[in-house]
């Protein structure tokens, strides 16, 4: 029950622009993908509900998908991938060769060359891909079709239209692709920035959340984080019919330290009372300062004769402390009773043997109350 150190805060971590960049177009480019599988599996259809194709035709379809079916399984393999600046312009090189064997030269319309082209080109550009990833995809299109399209006997003003038309495209292509790279990197500075003040808000939380619960000399928890965490063992107390003791703990002379050797060495004698308190007590116990000078120490699972050989302890530790002053404390000892409603009302029979402690002379340990003769003498 120890609070001597502040909770971690976990600051949210900005990946580097290529790796946040890949966590945005990765899944775009899956939808790519699944849509250069799924045009020529409705070419087929076609040709098996509307128009017979040719045979090699045919061929030529299925071999473009079982590669595409290979493809798609090194890109998106769990653990292993094929990177995707290998897997993307492979894909389209392949997807445009295929175009200009099917549509170029056995069905005569080499047109529909520039709308497989566009299909991977726009691809890359609604998955806001790097502007290279472009560029390259792009200048492969020109060059699969300017190859192609010659070696496969089609005439030298359908090549140039469609070459002239790849190009053009692969031009503004680029172009949109700049120009996305650019908002892409402002975005990236956008939000990275935000991440940063998302952290630094965090770990002004995470003090303030401090600040409110612990002494910021002793480091230990106030009065208010006291009574929550004994409120709350007293509730587990109860429920188990386990032990609970309190000690209450007083610097005696206290003032009279402050007056000599003024409030430096003060709080020098508090913060070596607070190191000898935490020392002295187990992970499930509690040490709080809860006034000036004034320590509860709260302690589950102990009965009261425990509790006094604890106190006595603690007591001639302090006793021992090699200060400019000597120190010596007072000790108060209860334990829980059933009469007891309340954190209050066990603090308050921990104080009146502390009373009772400092009536008999100071530097001692008490678990006794306080007589109604010393109570009126002071």
């Amino acid at each position: 029950m120890q609070h001597s150190s502040p909770p971690s805060s976990h600051s949210p971590i900005v990946p580097a622009y290529q790796d946040w960049l890949a966590l945005r177009s990765w899944p775009v480019l899956r939808f790519v993908y699944a849509i250069g599988g799924l045009i020529p599996l409705l070419y087929l259809l076609g040709d098996w509900l509307i128009e017979p194709a040719a045979a090699e035709v045919l061929r030529l379809r299925l071999g473009y998908l079982l590669f595409w079916a290979v493809l798609s399984a090194l890109s998106f393999k769990p653990g292993w991938r094929l990177p995707m600046a290998l897997s993307y312009p492979l894909y389209t090189l392949v997807g445009v060769s295929f175009a200009c064997l099917i549509d170029g030269q056995l069905l005569g319309r080499p047109e529909f060359i520039l709308a497989t082209s566009l299909l991977y080109l726009m691809g890359l550009l609604i998955a806001k891909s790097s502007l290279a990833l472009v560029l390259v995809c792009g200048g492969l299109t020109v060059l699969a079709t300017a190859v192609l399209l010659p070696a496969l006997g089609l005439d030298a003003t359908t090549v140039k239209r469609v070459v002239f038309f790849h190009l053009l495209w692969a031009g503004v292509c680029g172009v949109a692709a700049w120009v996305i790279q650019r908002l892409n990197r402002q975005l990236y500075r956008t939000e990275s920035e935000l991440h940063q003040l998302l952290a630094v808000n965090q770990h002004l939380l995470a003090e303030t959340e401090l600040l409110a619960r612990t002494d910021a000399l002793t480091a230990l928890p106030n009065r208010r984080q006291f009574f929550r965490a004994a409120e709350s063992a007293l509730a587990e107390s109860r429920a188990s019919g386990r032990p609970l003791a309190l000690l209450a703990l007083d610097v005696d002379h206290f003032k009279r330290i402050n007056d000599s050797g003024g409030h430096q060495l003060g709080d020098t004698v508090l913060r070596e009372v607070a190191l000898c308190c935490r020392a002295s007590l187990r992970d499930s116990d509690l040490a709080a300062r809860i006034g000036g000078e004034e320590f509860a120490l709260l302690l589950p699972g102990t009965g009261l004769a425990q509790a006094e050989q604890l106190a006595e302890r603690l007591r001639l530790a302090i006793a021992e402390l090699q200060l400019p002053a000597a120190v010596t404390v007072s000790i108060g000892c209860a334990e829980l009773a059933p009469g007891m409603a309340s954190a209050d009302a066990l603090l308050a029979r921990a104080d009146e043997a502390l009373y009772a402690a400092k009536d008999g002379g100071r530097n001692r340990v008490s678990a006794g109350r306080r007589s109604p003769a010393q109570g009126l003498a002071h």
